[in-house]
């Protein structure tokens, strides 16, 4: 499972390289996966990610300076929330079709049945529906 990670990691980079999105690094995609962090609080993206505040405001001040995302001061709660740009969404989107190339080639490599076999495994055994 690992080196299909790792796979899916490299592919996902690569794709955002080609798209111009190279200043986007493993520590970043964490900030980029289903479901958004868009409309979320720092401190729960940082608990959803098992990093410290102090890490996640790290990245996020790399994102934010590199015009991928925004945190803005909510008024009626006095909360700062995280939301991306048009620039951040694009990098969902290229994630996302990387993935769904990366799946079609493990389909045509290993045919159609027995790669919902792996798919259907993968979600029982992780609990996903």
């Amino acid at each position: 499972m690992r080196m299909g990670l790792e796979l899916a990691r490299g592919r996902i980079l690569d794709a955002l390289a080609d798209a111009g999105l190279s200043d986007i690094s493993l520590p970043h995609l964490g900030l980029f996966q289903y479901p958004p962090i868009d409309g979320a609080r720092p401190s729960d993206v940082a608990r959803r990610l098992g990093v410290s505040k102090q890490a996640l405001n790290h990245l996020l001040g790399h994102l934010e300076s590199c015009g991928y995302l925004e945190r803005r001061s909510e008024p009626a709660s006095r909360q700062t929330t995280i939301h991306y740009t048009e620039r951040g969404w694009q990098i969902l989107d290229v994630t996302i079709e990387a993935m769904q190339r990366l799946e079609a080639d493990w389909r045509s490599q290993i045919g159609e049945q027995r790669f919902a076999e792996l798919k259907a495994s993968m979600k029982e055994l992780t609990g996903v529906n």
